[in-house]
């Protein structure tokens, strides 16, 4: 009898544990539209400056990145010269976010700018 007192509460507490937050990690896919919707953002404030190719692999982007090899190579070794912003952990995926975001020819104080939006609080989960 004791068991069947108790199994209202068991269900309500299902019922709340799958309806509360998810916790999950994000997927693959997640990160990808995450880190495009980032980048997208950063094409938006550069304006005419932001070359087509900045979305290359982000779903639905067409463009290549067409920049001429030392232009690509200055915006690597600039990523790689970049302090981190303050909250973004070296090694996390933070850091990798923010240095691909300026591998892809988002300048840097633009970058640190983006960093402390909530789209790149999302890109880096």
């Amino acid at each position: 009898m004791t068991a069947l007192r108790l199994f209202p509460l068991l269900l309500l507490g299902a019922a709340c544990t799958l309806t509360g937050p998810s916790t999950r990690a994000p997927s693959a896919e997640d990160r990808i539209a995450a880190e495009c919707a980032l980048l997208a953002e950063a094409a938006l404030r550069m304006g005419p400056l932001a070359h087509p190719g900045l979305r290359e692999g982000c779903p639905g982007e067409a463009a290549r990145d067409t920049r001429p090899l030392a232009v690509q190579t200055a915006s690597l070794r600039a990523a790689n010269q970049a302090a981190l912003p303050a909250g973004v952990a070296p090694g996390s995926r933070g850091a990798a976010v923010f240095r691909r975001m300026i591998t892809r020819g988002v300048p840097v104080p633009l970058a640190e700018t983006l960093a402390a939006t909530p789209a790149f609080a999302e890109a880096s989960r």
